[in-house]
Order: C-alpha cells, then sequence, then structure tokens
C-alpha cells in the first residue's frame, strides 16, 4: 500500500524544480482523493432551478483585483455558476478581474457609482470608518479558525454591524474570513523581542504595535514584497499563505512563524440599485448566497494552507510553533494596541469593547460544532436580516 510518506520520499529524490510543482500537488490530489464530499461541495454542485422563469433577464458585473493565478476567481465563478443555474439563468453575472474595472482601493466608491454591481470593497483600505467591522482584525480578538469567524460575522452583520456598509452607499455582500495572518522573516523570531529593529511589512491592524515592540512598519504593495526581501529593503512580513506561496516569499524568507495573530478579512459588497431592482424571491437567494460561497472561499484557502506547508517544508522553511505559555507572550505584547484602537473606536462614538464581547459569546456558543456542522449551519440556516428588503 502506498503511503503519503512514501511518496514524500520518493518526489524528495527529484530536482528541487520538480519537487516545488509536483509535491503540493500531489499530496492535495491524494489527501482528498475518495474523501466525502464537504456540504459546500454538494451544495456547489446543485443544479436544481430554485425559482420559477419570470421573463425578467437581468446581467450584472462582478469586480475584483485578483490576477488570473489567484486562488480565488474559480472558486467565485463556480458560485456564479450556481447563481445562474438556481435562477434558470435570469440572474447572469460576469467577472471582471485583474483590477480591469477598479483596484484594490477605492472598491466602495466604484460600486456607490454603478462601475460594478458586485466586487470586492476592501475595509483595509479605508482610511476612516468600520472601526467596528475592522475590530476582528485585532489581534487575538477574534477565533483562529476561519469558519466559526463567518458565522460570527453574518450574526454581528445582522445585529447592525451591516451599518458600516450601507452608511458608505452599499450593501455587504460576503465576508471571506480566512487563516489568520502569521509572519515569514530572514532571521527566526521566536519571541516578540526578536522584532525590535526589524522593517517589517505588515497588514495587520495594530495602531502603535510597531512602537511597542521596536520595529518599523511598512506598506508596500504585495508584488514589491519579494523584491523588498531580496534587496534588504525589509526583514520581515506578516501576511497570509495565499501570499507566500505564488509570491514565492520562502526562496528569501527562510523563517515561517505561526504567529495566527489575526484573521485576514476579505469582503464583497453590491451596488445599492442592482439589489433594489431585484425580485424579493431573487433577493432572498442573493441574500442566503453571500454567506455560503463565503464559506467555499474559506474551504479553499484551509485546502491550500496544507499543501502550503509542505511547500515551505520542501523548500529548507524553518516552521516555528509556539506552545499556550508563548503564545500567551505575543497577546500581552500587543495587548497595548489592541487597547489603542478601543479607545480610538470610543471617540467615534462606537463601543468595539462590547462587540469584542459578543464576539467572545459566539465564539462560545460554537465552539464545539465541527467545520462540516458550521458548514452546513450557513447552507440550512444561513443568518437573516444582513440587508433588510
Amino acid at each position: 500500500m502506498i503511503t503519503i510518506d512514501m511518496l514524500k520520499v520518493t518526489f524528495m529524490r527529484k530536482p528541487m524544480w520538480f519537487r516545488n510543482i509536483l509535491i503540493p500537488a500531489v499530496l492535495m490530489a491524494w489527501a482528498s482523493f475518495g474523501a466525502a464530499q464537504t456540504p459546500v461541495d454538494k451544495w456547489l454542485q446543485d443544479d436544481t432551478p430554485a425559482l420559477p422563469v419570470s421573463g425578467k433577464a437581468v446581467e450584472w458585473k462582478f469586480a475584483h483585483p485578483a490576477p488570473p493565478v489567484s486562488h480565488l476567481p474559480p472558486v467565485w465563478q463556480k458560485g456564479l455558476d450556481w447563481l445562474a443555474r438556481k435562477t434558470n439563468g435570469e440572474l447572469s453575472i460576469k467577472m471582471y478581474g485583474s483590477g480591469s474595472l477598479y483596484g484594490m482601493t477605492g472598491g466602495f466608491k466604484a460600486l456607490r457609482a454603478g462601475v460594478a454591481d458586485m466586487g470586492t470593497c476592501y475595509t483595509v483600505a479605508e482610511a476612516k470608518g468600520f472601526e467596528l467591522f475592522k475590530t476582528f482584525q485585532l489581534p487575538f480578538t477574534a477565533p483562529s479558525n476561519p469558519y466559526l469567524t463567518a458565522r460570527i460575522i453574518n450574526e454581528l452583520m445582522a445585529d447592525g454591524l451591516s451599518e458600516e456598509f450601507t452608511r458608505r452607499g452599499v450593501y455587504p455582500a460576503h465576508v471571506m474570513p480566512v487563516r489568520p495572518l502569521t509572519l515569514m522573516s530572514k532571521t527566526p523570531i521566536r519571541k516578540p523581542e526578536d522584532l525590535k529593529g526589524k522593517k517589517v511589512v505588515s497588514f495587520m491592524n495594530a495602531p502603535g504595535a510597531a512602537q511597542d515592540l521596536g520595529y518599523s512598519q511598512v506598506r508596500i504593495p504585495f508584488p514589491e514584497i519579494y523584491s523588498a526581501l531580496q534587496q534588504g529593503v525589509v526583514d520581515a512580513v506578516v501576511w497570509v499563505d495565499m501570499g507566500f506561496i505564488p509570491f514565492k516569499i520562502y526562496e528569501q524568507a527562510k523563517y515561517y512563524t505561526e504567529l495566527d495573530i489575526a484573521p485576514a478579512t476579505m469582503e464583497t459588497c453590491m451596488n445599492r440599485r442592482s439589489f433594489d431592482r431585484l425580485d424579493k424571491p431573487v433577493k432572498q437567494l442573493v441574500h442566503d448566497f453571500h454567506q455560503k460561497i463565503a464559506l467555499a472561499v474559506v474551504q479553499r484557502t484551509e485546502d491550500f494552507a496544507k499543501s502550503a506547508h509542505e511547500t515551505l517544508r520542501a523548500e529548507g522553511v524553518e516552521i516555528i510553533k509556539f506552545n499556550q505559555e508563548q503564545k500567551q507572550l505575543w497577546r500581552e505584547a500587543f495587548a497595548p494596541a489592541v487597547e489603542r484602537w478601543l479607545d480610538k473606536c470610543s471617540d467615534a462614538g462606537k463601543d468595539c469593547r462590547a462587540l469584542v464581547k459578543k464576539i467572545d459569546k459566539l465564539a462560545n456558543k460554537y465552539s464545539k460544532l465541527s467545520n462540516t456542522e458550521l458548514m452546513q449551519m450557513a447552507i440550512e440556516q444561513p443568518v437573516q436580516g444582513i440587508i433588510k428588503f
């Protein structure tokens, strides 16, 4: 009987270029071979029309900045195909990727103006507002399990969090929390003090943490991170696996520190006029669809993470893990930054401290559910009231 370990040994004897391509692909295929389909897989394959033919055809544009090599567009396309089947082709959505309609920034303005009917609207690119929503992005505030965080976000969206989006003139669509931000570096980072004096590309929401821990925060576009590491302009990057692997950060940074500091969130929104013009049954279908497609993206990123770690090991990257005591040291190091954000939130007239308590309460409520059960809940019991219609 051939085992995964036997496959690893076989491929590790091959040249580096061969291993880089084959190991992740083979291991992922082998792991999924014969495995039972998840509730999300079954949902995406459902081809039974849900609505009667109305004769009213609607065409939408869906815009995002992801390049063709990204793992997200294929998942999104499956979801758009599902919507077309369920509406008998009367709601068709064409995807416009690679920033062809707008880039990573400006999503709210573009969607509000009708440049697209649906698309990405990254809150991380917004300098003002979204104090409540960005609380999810604070260090060690939300659960590290993105399936659980997705459910919590949806429930809190229906509990008033969606107002931060509607005030910007759009409706929230789907929010995709992915595996928490972690760190890759040119020298090992094992404790908070190791960051002192380092130049760090960071995509986390941790106001003042650079001053607290003694590192310099650098903001540069994704494609420039590799060359910045190569040239010594930066020493480390706080990012996610779906960035580390495609951009080959492991060629320049040989240490991977599992910080699990905060979930990265990717947000999408809808043009309000486009949604309001839909018939009510279609509105309901679209409203519920967003919670399900978000979990399809989460599932894809989680599957990717499994192969990502295999790639890192094959490239000679040291993966640094922490016990509970070490994790607590990191929590304490970032605690002042969290408090500063909560104070800023209060100054803006919002109660982020109350939101943190709600996050904790919901995390405890659903903590015993498996990922499969969380997926099934989103499909069978999607949260209602995120958009009022």
